[in-house]
């Protein structure tokens, strides 16, 4: 015999190797999935065209990626009491020259060096944002509403009581409405307003700031119908979260829940009181408003005071059960710290600083931890920051900078629970498992808020003349470089080489988490069905990467890859600072690779991956083949002997084992074997009989029977030979 391999193993090794070249040719095809650029970018001029389509499209659901023109309009700025008339811009996802992706580009359209104030990025970053808000939006749309591909819906909200709850924001990629995370992002959102604002007349965005706002006040003041009521919750997350659809096929029941002065929730209505004061002190300062800044005052003096007098103070989830599913609240003395701070920057009144500091000693006596990364449930750290600005030049104005001071410290040293990634990102342990990007968006948020009081509290001429070096001047330089790196990581600075904003490059995010945008059919099809997303999320935070700074753009991800209205609270703020405080260009603009660099795997789209796996697979399979054959060569002569063998023994007849039992003995087929003692039956179950030959019902004798229990068994097959069994503790096997 020769050593060659079987005509069988050769005809497998002739498919395998076909199989291998089929693969390397379906990766050949799918090269433009891995390298090419996406959809609308024309990588020979470096130039991002908005007519340019390709792909396939779902029939249902058609792409749209077309960003809406901004308004033509005339709006009055605050503070200055001048107009500023807000420019026609152009969708700027396709104004940008990018550099291209694959080869090098022509000078030509590479971006000047030449500055531009304000950098025209950071302002349509700023009005993307504002785009994500409304298209967020839920009840009867504004003619005025410029994404165009969202429908009027639950309009019905409320309907199961006597107040219309309809209007408001879906909370995050889903239907569902809370207070919790509305009520922080409207605060964070006015407090923005408030610091940063030339940011925003800068950029011609007051009157989206405006629209945000009001859109969410507006429906605040429904969901607080009366002194004594707030509700807090409207669908339910049973119901919402088995439904992938688009927004006018919303499942029922939506039912709404409150609290009120006989079931408080203390910590959901002393928040709610922070955003009505807030946006009141927004409308009065800024956007000139004093009617509707004194309404948003009425319902922020109301609720502060339900916190303070409902009885027993407690969470709120323990009124609302319903809401334990996503935002149950951990405590709610620093809710009560957080609204008191804020009615005193409202009036002026002196009694809300104790306040304030009373219900943090009470927080402190509770929590031993007082210093922690800032979230929608732990408003701790924005609140030194907060009372530091306020009290400044106080007798309380000391203790509030010292508590500033040790959260800012606290934080540019990402101290425990939260280190920086090797990518450069501010990641907190137990934070920003789920939302890494708003945990470093809000630490960013914070501290150029304290770098902007302090040079705000300064006249120009002693901010000239501080040293470089001295305290007060490193304080500043440290807030505003730690604000700017996450800010710069967040745009396309980290490994992934991605900027975590829906809509803004190529290397965006492209698919969000999102029930609205996503143009799908049902929660099993989730990935699949569009194969791209129906609509571009416009200006979307999405949820970002881990703590090995990787990210999943998967739309099931949605730890990393969901949305949500307080992921992009702290990011419009940090786009307004940007727009008044930058002279350069957000990293984006220079990124001509995709994936990572030298810190890992580039991301590749599912087409892609799917022909890496199969050529995976097809080298597997034929080495594992190849080294078979290997062996099977080598040990030719103990494979001849061993078939031999068995050829000789295929002329003894192998016992089998009837399911009919002979003489003292039945078998019922379900593993139950009847003997017989002394003329009465006994039954053993569960006994196995192991007997040469193919696997089959036994007939069997175990240690539960009697030793004198005898049984006879006719093994074979047709005509085989009988033989007498003796049953005994351990079952006895025929001889082979």
């Amino acid at each position: 015999m020769s050593g060659l391999p079987s005509p069988t193993l050769s005809r497998m090794l002739v498919s395998l190797v076909l199989a291998l070249l089929a693969c390397f040719a379906l990766l050949s095809n799918n090269n433009n999935i891995i390298e090419a650029v996406p959809r609308g970018h024309d990588s020979s001029s470096g130039t991002v065209h908005a007519d340019e389509v390709s792909g396939t499209f779902y029939k249902d659901a058609p792409f749209d990626d077309t960003y809406p023109e901004p308004q033509k309009l005339s709006q009055k700025t605050g503070g200055s009491n001048t107009t500023a008339t807000t420019s026609t811009q152009q969708p700027y996802i396709f104004t940008r020259t990018w550099p291209a992706m694959s080869a090098a580009t022509d000078t030509a359209d590479q971006p000047d060096d030449e500055e531009v104030f304000p950098e025209p990025e950071y302002v349509r970053l700023l009005d993307a944002s504002f785009l994500f808000y409304e298209a967020q939006r839920s009840g009867k749309l504004p003619e005025d509403q410029r994404v165009k591909w969202r429908n009027d819906s639950a309009l019905r909200d409320g309907n199961d009581t006597t107040q219309d709850l309809s209007g408001g924001y879906y909370d995050a990629g889903d239907y569902l409405k809370f207070i919790f995370p509305l009520t922080f992002t409207l605060t964070e959102i006015c407090y923005s307003g408030l610091e940063f604002f030339d940011g925003y007349v800068l950029a011609n965005q007051t009157h989206y700031l405006d629209q945000m706002v009001r859109w969410g006040t507006d429906w605040l003041i429904k969901a607080h119908p009366n002194n004594n009521t707030l509700y807090v919750q409207v669908g339910i997350d049973e119901v919402d979260n088995a439904y992938w659809g688009g927004d006018t096929g919303i499942p029922n029941p939506r039912p709404a829940y409150f609290v009120s002065d006989t079931h408080p929730g203390t910590d959901v209505m002393a928040d709610a009181a922070a955003a009505f004061a807030s946006c009141s002190i927004l409308y009065r300062e800024r956007l000139n408003d004093a009617e509707y800044a004194a309404t948003l005052r009425q319902h922020a003096e109301s609720l502060y005071s339900l916190a303070e007098t409902s009885q027993p103070m407690q969470e709120y989830q323990k009124v609302v059960p319903a809401v334990a599913c996503c935002y149950a609240s951990m405590s709610f003395f620093d809710d009560l710290a957080w609204g008191a701070a804020w009615m005193f920057w409202l009036t002026d009144d002196a009694t809300y600083v104790a306040k304030a500091g009373s219900y943090m000693d009470q927080e402190s006596s509770k929590n031993t931890t007082m210093i922690s990364p800032i979230s929608w449930d732990d408003k701790i750290g924005f609140l030194y920051v907060l009372m530091a600005k306020l009290t400044k030049g106080t007798a309380d104005g000391s203790k509030w900078q010292n508590l500033a001071e040790t959260f800012a410290q606290f934080t540019l040293d990402a101290s425990k629970p939260c280190a920086f990634t090797k990518g450069g990102m501010y990641y907190c342990y137990g934070y920003s498992g789920d939302d890494s990007a708003v945990v470093a968006a809000n630490a960013a948020f914070a501290m150029a808020l304290l770098a902007h009081d302090i040079e705000t509290s300064m006249s120009p001429a002693d901010m000239e003349s501080m040293a470089v070096g001295s305290p007060t001047r490193t304080k500043i330089d440290s807030y505003k470089a730690f604000a700017v790196k996450q800010v710069r990581y967040l745009l396309g600075d980290n490994p992934e080489k991605m900027p975590y904003v829906v809509g803004i490059h190529p290397n965006s995010p492209t698919n969000p988490h999102s029930s609205l945008a996503a143009g799908g059919r049902d929660t099993d099809t989730i990935d699949t069905i569009p194969s791209r997303e129906a609509h571009v999320l416009f200006g979307a935070l999405v949820g970002g990467p881990d703590k090995d700074d990787r990210f999943i753009d998967q739309r099931s991800n949605w730890r990393q890859n969901e949305v949500a209205l307080d992921y992009n609270a702290p990011f419009t703020g940090l786009m307004a600072y940007q727009v008044m405080s930058s002279h350069d260009p957000p990293p984006y603009v220079q990124i001509s690779e995709r994936g990572r660099s030298s810190h890992g795997p580039s991301r590749t789209t599912g087409g892609a991956t799917v022909s890496i796996v199969a050529l995976v697979a097809s080298l597997i399979s034929v080495a594992v083949v190849a080294v078979c054959v290997g062996i099977c060569h080598k040990k030719r002569s103990q494979i001849r002997y061993w078939i031999d063998v068995q050829k000789e023994r295929t002329g003894r007849k192998k016992p089998v084992i009837q399911q009919r039992l002979y003489s003292t003995s039945t078998f019922d087929g379900l593993g139950v074997v009847e003997c017989e003692k002394g003329g009465q039956g006994v039954s053993v179950e569960g006994a196995e009989f192991k007997a040469a030959g193919p696997p089959g019902p036994a007939a069997a004798c175990s240690d539960q029977m009697d030793p004198a229990i005898s049984a006879a068994a006719k093994l074979g097959s047709g005509g085989g030979s009988e033989e007498t069994l003796t049953c005994g503790p351990t079952a006895v096997q025929p001889d082979k």
